[in-house]
């Protein structure tokens, strides 16, 4: 009987994946008491369309995360390759070989960031620092500093428009979901991955080439950040050198709200990201919504981020 009282404790739901739907819900309800329009059809599917960007790029840093390594650099990928993209659709007015461009980019830009850290054995922490600012920095360069605009408007036609009355946004969040669920959980890469994460020496030991799946990871994320820089250009048809401003830290916080452990590698997954994701956009939507000022807003992401960490600790500790 004590046995059972201890698995159905409030402690034990919370730590779990239960918990985070359940915070989910409680910030729903909260908002929708607080304004009748929340709860709106369109609002609602607004909160979707918002939260494609962060969605997607929390799928990549998941990955990262779950094999032991942090990607501070994937806001600054998505600047610097969706203005690539977005400079290539200019010239050329082919949407197709835009996004091929930008998506090729990120691909690139997230193989050297995990080739320093992989095979040359550098800290993950102060490389993807660095990255931070060195892809920043060539973004503005590549554009000088000016938003690319002029773009052809099939790109905006992608990003905005719609399949069966839902939202293209959707249909590519749930494809990348999807997809990336079934290699976690259904594939040897995943298990690798886990694997990786939760001790790399013995997944060295075991036969698993380390090297090779630490750079995998790292060229998801950078994926993944290119595909978000993608959807950013198309709702805003224009490539933004600016673009992407704090979503490490966006994507870090999905990624924890939804249960990877920030200090523990192998844990982690995609339908608790998801929801973490849809979390942060819930907030920034119930706040846009109430007219909360600006610069409360940030002080609420922040308290947000701090909460991820601390939700962290206590699955450990429940543990």
């Amino acid at each position: 009987m004590e046995k059972v009282k201890k698995n159905f404790s409030l402690k034990r739901i919370l730590s779990g994946g239960f918990g985070t739907v359940l915070m989910l819900i409680v910030l729903m309800l909260v908002f929708a008491v607080l304004s009748p329009t929340f709860f709106t059809s369109s609002n609602l599917t607004n909160v979707l369309i918002q939260s494609g960007t962060n969605a997607v790029i929390s799928v990549g840093m998941t990955y990262v995360i779950i094999s032991g390594n942090t990607d501070l650099s994937v806001g600054a990928i998505l600047a610097l390759s969706s203005c690539i993209g977005a400079t290539t659709m200019v010239q050329t007015d082919n949407v197709i070989l835009g996004v091929l461009c930008a998506l090729g980019a990120g691909i690139l830009l997230g193989a050297f960031n995990g080739f320093l850290i992989a095979y040359l054995k550098f800290q993950p922490f102060i490389v993807t620092l660095s990255t931070m600012w060195l892809f920043r920095g060539l973004a503005y360069l590549y554009t000088g500093g000016q938003a690319v605009t002029g773009l052809p408007e099939g790109i905006t036609s992608m990003a905005l428009g719609s399949i069966l009355f839902i939202p293209n946004i959707v249909w590519i969040i749930a494809i990348v979901y999807a997809i990336c669920y079934i290699v976690l959980n259904k594939t040897t890469m995943g298990r690798k991955v886990c694997a990786v994460g939760d001790n790399g020496e013995s997944a060295r030991l075991s036969g698993i080439g380390v090297k090779r799946v630490i750079l995998g990871t790292f060229i998801l994320s950078g994926f993944c950040s290119a595909l978000s820089g993608v959807i950013y250009m198309g709702r805003l048809n224009s490539g933004q050198p600016i673009a992407g401003q704090s979503y490490e830290m966006y994507a870090i916080a999905a990624a924890v709200i939804g249960g990877a452990s920030f200090t523990k590698g192998g844990i982690g997954s995609m339908g608790g990201t998801l929801v973490g994701a849809i979390f942060i956009a819930v907030l920034n939507n119930g706040l846009t919504i109430l007219n909360v000022n600006t610069y409360w807003q940030q002080v609420c992401m922040g308290i947000v981020v701090l909460l991820a960490v601390g939700l962290d600790r206590f699955r450990k500790s429940v543990k």
